[in-house]
């Protein structure tokens, strides 16, 4: 994973996932909310080695997978993902 010090927003895609910033915000539409979110997150799992994943579903949808800073938990964040560095 690249650490890099990037602030402009990044759309995630494929191509792209290994440029995720160890640290960052991260935006997607919730449907469990029914609206776009903004979350605090980071790479790994806190005082541990387990990582985020980025995957595409069977059903051809980007799926990323992070560990949530302000809820203390793993999140998947699916469809249009944007993320800045914090």
């Amino acid at each position: 994973i690249s650490q890099n010090n990037r602030k402009e927003n990044m759309k995630l895609t494929e191509e792209n996932i290994a440029d995720i910033p160890n640290k960052f915000f991260v935006t997607y539409f919730a449907n469990k909310h029914n609206k776009y979110i903004t979350r605090k997150g980071q790479w790994f799992k806190p005082d541990t080695d387990k990582e985020s994943k980025a995957f595409v579903s069977k059903n051809g949808i980007l799926c990323f997978v992070y560990w949530d800073l302000d809820a203390d938990g793993w999140r998947m964040a699916t469809n249009e993902i944007v993320m800045r560095a914090i």
